[in-house]
């Protein structure tokens, strides 16, 4: 197992990595480089004094660090690479939390970078961002999809699968382009949808407006929940993957527009049809445990 890993970006992920591994494995040490400015005062009234920050990314090979993850907005990765592969990182691995992975896969490769890097992506996470927001027990029973490139080694890859793992994740491995095609449509399209939604609702009358936080609940309260994830992590998530998304999204207007005609005609046959179909995803899973919990009054 690692010894020394710095956390790159140490907002609600980040910080839930920490507290993961410091509850597990009190020999680990733990380091965090971030653009925050306040980051050590935020990390110590976290109690997350363990924690050690980095002033620049240079203290790398003072502190012998083994394992580096990198949990910053995509936008920010090529930078970051940059700067990691002005130094000599022959016995360190790279890893990433990002949600995309097409777009990070062909910056290393084409600027033929040298450090050790495996790609990964934990299916965890809430609408609140800061490491104020992080806890131990985010990944446990999420999946991490790993995404090696052609060049990376077993051992490497194996050695992120262990740290995982160690964290209470299930690990799957993908390709790169299979990942962004997965999560387009399990992630990207339905925070797409939300923010779309919740924009609608907003374009009503202001009488509707002053009604819609007071009466929230049920689905609308849950899509308001996803829309409220960081804007610039989807931002850049959105960007990163306009491809896939922009085709899903084709799809989704198209069903909409199914869903309209079979209103207009009173069809329904089709429209119980329809739903059955999807309730039978949901109970799918809700049976692979993957549904989360639903607390009413939170």
């Amino acid at each position: 197992m690692f010894k020394n890993i710095l956390i790159i970006g140490f907002g609600m992920i980040g910080s839930s990595i920490a507290r993961t591994v410091i509850k597990k494995n009190k020999s680990i040490k733990i380091f965090a480089f971030d653009k925050s400015p306040s980051l050590k005062i935020r990390i110590n009234k976290s109690k997350l004094k363990r924690v050690k920050v980095f002033k620049s990314l240079n203290e790398i090979k003072d502190q012998n660090i083994d394992f580096i993850i990198i949990c910053t907005p995509m936008l920010q990765y090529q930078s970051i690479f940059k700067k990691l592969n002005d130094i000599d990182l022959r016995q360190t691995i790279v890893t990433d939390v990002g949600s995309t992975k097409v777009n990070i896969e062909k910056i290393y490769i084409q600027k033929k970078y040298q450090f050790n890097f495996i790609p990964s992506h934990p299916i965890a996470g809430i609408e609140k961002a800061g490491l104020e927001n992080g806890f131990d027990g985010l990944f446990t029973n999420r999946y991490n999809i790993i995404c090696p490139l052609k060049k990376s080694s077993k051992t490497h890859i194996n050695k992120v699968i262990k740290f995982w793992r160690s964290l209470n994740m299930k690990t799957e491995i993908m390709s790169s382009k299979e990942h962004d095609k997965v999560l387009s449509l399990t992630s990207h399209l339905p925070h797409l949808i939300s923010y779309s939604l919740v924009l609608t609702a907003m374009k009503k009358d202001t009488s509707l407006n002053s009604k819609l936080v007071k009466f929230s609940a049920g689905g609308f309260r849950d899509f308001t929940r996803v829309a409220g994830s960081d804007p610039e992590m989807w931002r850049d998530i959105f960007l990163a993957n306009s491809s896939q998304i922009q085709k899903l999204t084709n799809n989704f207007i198209s069903e909409l527009k199914e869903f309209s005609r079979n209103l207009n005609k009173g069809n329904s046959y089709n429209l119980l049809t329809k739903l059955k179909k999807t309730k039978n995803v949901r109970d799918k899973i809700i049976k692979a445990r993957q549904a989360g919990k639903f607390i009413p009054n939170d």
